[in-house]
């Protein structure tokens, strides 16, 4: 009996099933004797401690007169201590088999310590040590400072760092922390006396008010023995800062701001308004309607019409940021000067398309499984971990809004997602900013 020739397309099409549901890690919570929150993930496996510490100490809080002071501060906090200068403290920390990081957000500074779980004992006293007890000595802070002045005069001499700034700026204001930079201005940095940052540290680093989220290989009675002796000695609460309402809409909105760049190869653009307040109930549809949009560079509808069908860039993305208040979404991107005007335009048509018509089924399915699939490699070491669980305290979102995340997302629908973005994605409430590249969209 003679066999027929294999045909794949005498087989029926895969069906497609729904993306597995990720674990995610219940931690324990539990508050020092001195107010300081802690948030407790263990996870055997990986023999590594994550502890990041959580302070409201970021630029919204900077003196008016010296826009940087968060930002030098966290830069020094690994300078020189009370008890250990810069050279004994970085050998402390390298004798641990540490790594330590400490920098300063809009919102918030953050100082992380990763490490192996056998020197949990030894290295959360450094980590207290160097958080509650800088020293900001004049060498160092002189230092410091120098770097940081040539960091930003650096900054200013590249287009995207240029655009990044200057549409901060255009969606939010001079008058909202969230529209100037978090390192600050040159003159603020430059004139910012030792004096000042010492004393936003003693005002604004404080228990009451901060959290500290450790995940890893630990035990958490343990930790909290560690933790209690290590911070026994900190005390004080940190007050809210006061922020001024976020704009509706840029002053400038449906505008164009170019800015000229001599001899630009490229034209880097930027296009973006007010978000969403990140405990908003329509966070998660935001997120998938950004992420067809732009969320993915290559399967965003940015990234097919700009970099697979055109050709024109190498990479286009949207994203909403997170913030105490309201933050931003935008849209980037970097193309060929001689085509950032028509960039500019496939850009807003593309958003214009979002608001106009709902999203197949098919295309939405895509971006709804894209996002859930993310989520284990969210929880994949313990310093992402870490990032997660802090996500969750800095924004006062639920104890379990990472574990009912895959459902939330999975109920998005089309009309969900138009709704959102006629809100978000409508080009009359956006701003334009181009530096370099043709001026006229």
């Amino acid at each position: 009996m003679l066999r027929e020739p294999f045909s794949p397309r005498a087989l029926p099409a895969p069906v497609l099933g729904a993306p597995p549901v990720p674990r995610v890690p219940r931690p324990e919570r539990w508050t020092l004797a001195s107010g300081l929150r802690v948030v407790a993930v263990p996870r055997t496996g990986i023999p590594q401690v994550a502890l990041r510490l959580v302070i409201p100490a970021g630029s919204s809080a900077d003196p008016r007169e010296y826009p940087g002071t968060s930002a030098l501060v966290a830069a020094l906090l690994t300078e020189g201590t009370l008890s250990l200068d810069a050279e004994a403290l970085n050998a402390r920390i390298d004798a641990l088999g540490a790594s330590v990081s400490a920098h300063g957000g809009h919102d918030y500074a953050e100082v992380e310590m990763t490490l192996l779980g056998g020197t949990l004992e030894e290295g959360v006293p450094l980590l207290a040590e160097l958080a509650t007890r800088p020293s900001f000595p004049e060498d160092e802070t002189e230092r410091v400072r120098a770097e940081a002045l040539d960091a930003i005069a650096a900054r200013a001499d590249e287009p995207a760092n240029v655009a990044d700034d200057r549409a901060l700026l255009e969606v939010f204001g001079d008058a909202h922390p969230y529209g100037r930079p978090s390192f600050g201005t040159e003159e603020g940095v430059g004139s910012v006396p030792r004096e000042a940052l010492a004393a936003f540290h003693a005002e604004r680093y404080r228990p009451r008010g901060s959290v500290l989220i450790a995940a890893g290989d630990f035990d958490p009675a343990e930790l909290r023995v560690v933790l209690e002796r290590a911070f026994g000695h900190w005390e004080g609460e940190v007050l809210p800062v006061p922020y001024p309402p976020v704009p509706e809409r840029p002053a400038n909105a449906g505008g164009h701001i170019a800015l000229p760049w001599e001899d630009s190869a490229q034209g880097e653009i930027r296009i973006g308004g007010a978000g969403l307040a990140r405990t908003s109930p329509d966070w998660i549809v935001a997120s998938v309607a950004n992420y067809v949009l732009g969320g993915s560079t290559i399967l965003g509808r940015l990234g097919a019409n700009l970099r697979e069908e055109k050709g024109w860039t190498y990479g286009v993305r949207s994203a909403f940021s997170a913030g105490v208040v309201p933050g931003g979404w935008s849209a980037e991107t970097a193309v060929g000067a001689e085509v950032t005007a028509d960039a500019v335009r496939e850009m807003l048509g593309e958003m214009r398309r979002m608001t106009e018509e709902p999203v197949p089924e098919e295309e939405l399915k895509r971006a709804r499984d894209a996002l859930i699939l993310s989520l284990p490699r969210a929880f994949e070491t313990p310093s992402r971990v870490a990032s997660r669980f802090a996500t969750l305290e800095a924004y006062g979102l639920p104890d379990d809004y990472w574990e009912t995340f895959p459902q939330q997302v999975a109920e998005v629908t089309p009309d969900d997602v138009l709704r959102v973005a006629r809100e978000q994605f409508d080009p009359e409430r956006l701003v334009t900013v181009t530096v370099g590249g043709e001026a006229e969209p």
